[in-house]
Formats: structure tokens, C-alpha cells, sequence
């Protein structure tokens, strides 16, 4: 993967990056999303003050991503030389982490952190301390350092901070092409399970999808190309027009008969999956309403989805 630009952008974007006085950037945490900002910053002319893991070996691997010789250095090291300091671990060690390393921190340094549920308000006695904070949360998914490095430009962003660290990642998202939101700290648990809705359930689904593909004798692989054109048209119907409007199949149509049989295959057949079927199934019965299914189709719908007690059998 390249790591060049031209001498005029690379000029253009470090005289971007010293304009505001936040040119070394330092990381504790070399996992996917440390190592994709790293990756970025450097590219955008930041000079890398260090980056730090408690495993050497990942910290030796964002070295060579950077192209820099590995240096081995202590976080005190890295706190101390940075003028914007990326907490990049994960969200339990966030607090700690800080706690234990804020003395190296100079007046004026922005501290960072990439966390989707956890607010400004982690970075106790910051503000005490003279420092900026910024909660950063890039609202994408990396399953890789190289899709990481590749995914996050354009990516849109959740923004907290103090004043000068909510300008540093405004300016930062704009190099990156991409967009943000500001998400206060009380709302940014709400906030991350809507991330959550949207790309861990999609994962939970898929399996669902592959686990009824094994049980016809499909290939983990073979349903993924199934299923692949399928899950691109929804997402895209869904972008453009909206979730509601998109809404197709069974439910939206009040094809009661339809559902019943599905129920019935599920329970000879994979039984797990009932429960997510049923939920999920009376939530789209709830938007079909608003699509204009009948109130007696709807009806039908839910009684034949809903949980009966035993020796009691669906109409």
C-alpha cells in the first residue's frame, strides 16, 4: 500500500496540519483503528511523535506501515513528545490509561480518544490540567489493518470535545473527506447502539442466512455470492429511499400464509433461529403499517408471530 503524495499536496496538507500548532501526534493502542489514524496522519503530513502497545510486535508492525524505523518507546515517551495524543485501546482501558499517563501531557496537548459509547467526560481533570480533549469515533467497521487504512477516508465521524479539540477533528475529518456529528457524552450510548443496529445485527443476520444455507446443503461461500446482490440492493433501496419506503417481502405484503410456513420450516429445522425471526419479523409488521398494510392483515400477522402457550397452535 502506498504511503506517497506529491511534494506540493504533502506540503499543502503539513502546512495545513502546523497552521493550527498540532503537528506531532502520538498512540497509545496499534490495533486496527490506531493503526489506520497513524497510517492517515502521517499521510497528511503529521510527524508521528511514536506510537506504543503493550504487544511490542503491533506497534513494530504501524512502524513499517509508516515506513519510519522502529523505535521502542515507553508511553511516557510518546505522551510527553506529542502535541495530539491517541488513546486508541480499547474502551475499559481508556480511563486507566489516561490516568496513568496525563502528568507527561504538556498544558494545550489535545488528547484523543476513538471510543463510540464513551464521552468527554473520561478524561477526568483534563481541563484542570490545561489539556484539550477529543472523543473521535469513526462510524465504520474494520475487520484488518489494511481495510482499516483503506475504509476510513470518507468515513463519517462522532465528535465531542473541548473547543480546541472539536476544531482539530473537524479539521482533521475535512483532510480525511469525510463528515461528522457532534453526540454529546450523555447520547453517545444511544448513539453507539444505532451503530450497533446497523453493522453488528447485519453480522448476526448473515450467519442466520449461512446457517440455513448449510442445512440446504449451500456452501458458506456459495451463499455469500447467493446473498451478496440481495443485501447490496436492500442497503442501497434503503440509503436512497429510505427503510420504510424500501420495505419488501412477505410481511410488507401481509402474506400471512407465507410466514406461517417459515415458522413452521424454522421450527423442524432450525429452531435457534425462531426467536430472531419473530422479533424481528412483528418489527417489519410495524413498518409495513406505516407502508399502509391493512389493520386486519397486520392483525393476522402478529397472531401468528407471536409466542402461543404450548398445545396451542397458530390459526
Amino acid at each position: 500500500m502506498s504511503n506517497k503524495l506529491t511534494g506540493k499536496k504533502k506540503l499543502r496538507a503539513g502546512l495545513k496540519a502546523r497552521h493550527a500548532g498540532y503537528h506531532r501526534v502520538g498512540f497509545i493502542g496499534a490495533g486496527r483503528v490506531g493503526s489506520a489514524m497513524a497510517w492517515h496522519c502521517n499521510r497528511l503530513g503529521f510527524e508521528t511523535a511514536g506510537v506504543t502497545d503493550k504487544k511490542p510486535k503491533q506497534a513494530w508492525v504501524v512502524y513499517g506501515l509508516l515506513k519510519i524505523p522502529y523505535v521502542r518507546l515507553k508511553p511516557s515517551d510518546v505522551a510527553a513528545a506529542s502535541d495530539v495524543f491517541f488513546l486508541t485501546v480499547p474502551d475499559r482501558h481508556i480511563e486507566p490509561e489516561f490516568v496513568a499517563i496525563r502528568r507527561w501531557l504538556r498544558p494545550k496537548t489535545i488528547v484523543v480518544h476513538c471510543s463510540g459509547v464513551l464521552g468527554n467526560d473520561v478524561f477526568k481533570g483534563a481541563k484542570e490540567q490545561g489539556l484539550e480533549t477529543l472523543a473521535l469515533h469513526p462510524i465504520q467497521s474494520f475487520s484488518s489493518h489494511a481495510q482499516a487504512i483503506r475504509s476510513l477516508p470518507g468515513s463519517f465521524f462522532a465528535l465531542e470535545g473541548s473547543a480546541a479539540g472539536l476544531r482539530f477533528g473537524r479539521r482533521l475529518v475535512r483532510l480525511l473527506r469525510g463528515g461528522c456529528v457532534v453526540i454529546r457524552g450523555p447520547d453517545r450510548p444511544l448513539y453507539h447502539a444505532m451503530c450497533v443496529f446497523a453493522s453488528n445485527f447485519e453480522n448476526a443476520l448473515i450467519e442466520a442466512s449461512e446457517n440455513l444455507a448449510g442445512k440446504l446443503g449451500i456452501s458458506r461461500r456459495r451463499a455469500a455470492k447467493m446473498l451478496a446482490p440481495l443485501m447490496r440492493t436492500v442497503l442501497e433501496n434503503a440509503v436512497e429511499y429510505g427503510a420504510v419506503p424500501s420495505l419488501t417481502g412477505p410481511v410488507q405484503r401481509g402474506d400471512a400464509m407465507t410466514v406461517a410456513q417459515h415458522l413452521d420450516a424454522l421450527t423442524r429445522r432450525a429452531p435457534e433461529l425462531l426467536p430472531m425471526y419473530r422479533t424481528i419479523s412483528l418489527h417489519l409488521v410495524d413498518i409495513a403499517r406505516q407502508q399502509g398494510l391493512s389493520t386486519a392483515a397486520a392483525r393476522q400477522l402478529r397472531s401468528i408471530l407471536r409466542i402461543r402457550p404450548k398445545g396451542r397452535r397458530n390459526p
